[in-house]
């Protein structure tokens, strides 16, 4: 009988502590996922991501080919949430050179 009374006890301990933890726990928070970029026919380009959480932005980095302008540099979009779009027009004249999404938790 006193064995079946610290079983119970014992694994109702274990379920309690079980319960205390889980109700603790914080949410996971995972990076967005899932994205693509586009390329508008006016020159824009976009990202979209659509699962996870947190934001991103669309990074383009370009250089003009005129050799009289020698100039490179790099336009960003807004953050923009999971689920909605960050859109970004670099100047005309310049070549793009890279096309990169940063994904943030906040």
């Amino acid at each position: 009988m006193k064995v079946r009374r610290a079983a119970a006890t014992l694994s109702g301990g274990a379920l309690i502590a079980a319960a205390v933890v889980t109700g603790v726990a914080t949410p996971a928070h995972a990076l967005p996922d899932s994205c693509s970029i586009s390329y508008g026919s006016d020159g824009s380009i976009s990202s979209y991501c659509s699962t996870g959480t947190g934001y991103h932005q669309i990074v383009v980095s370009y250089c003009f080919v005129n050799p009289w302008v020698n100039y490179c540099g790099s336009d960003s979009g807004q953050k923009a949430p999971v689920g909605a779009t960050s859109t970004v027009r670099p100047p005309g004249g310049g070549a793009i050179r890279g096309v990169t999404v940063l994904k943030s938790e906040s």
